[in-house]
């Protein structure tokens, strides 16, 4: 389906999309631990505030609060939320 799609639209979509690789993600680490597999959290050098606020799609609010928390500069801090 070709066309535009308002930022409200797309916002949707992401948080959609990210909600669910977040489940898939929490799957894998209850197989993992099952099958006793290590599993290497994805993002776990980030502070856990700033993968919640950037989850739920406030991701300049989480690029603030990892500036906030490790005294980085902005663009460490959007390079490092926009690895989420």
């Amino acid at each position: 389906m070709a066309g535009t799609y308002s930022q409200e639209q797309l916002e949707l979509k992401f948080n959609a999309i990210s909600e669910r690789l977040s489940d898939i993600e929490a799957q894998l680490k209850v197989l993992s631990d099952k099958a006793g597999v290590a599993y290497e959290e994805p993002f776990a050098e980030l502070p856990p505030e700033v993968l919640e606020l950037a989850r739920s799609g406030d991701r300049m609010g989480a690029a603030k609060r990892y500036r906030e928390l490790t005294g980085a500069d902005g663009k460490e801090a959007i390079e490092a939320v926009g690895r989420i």
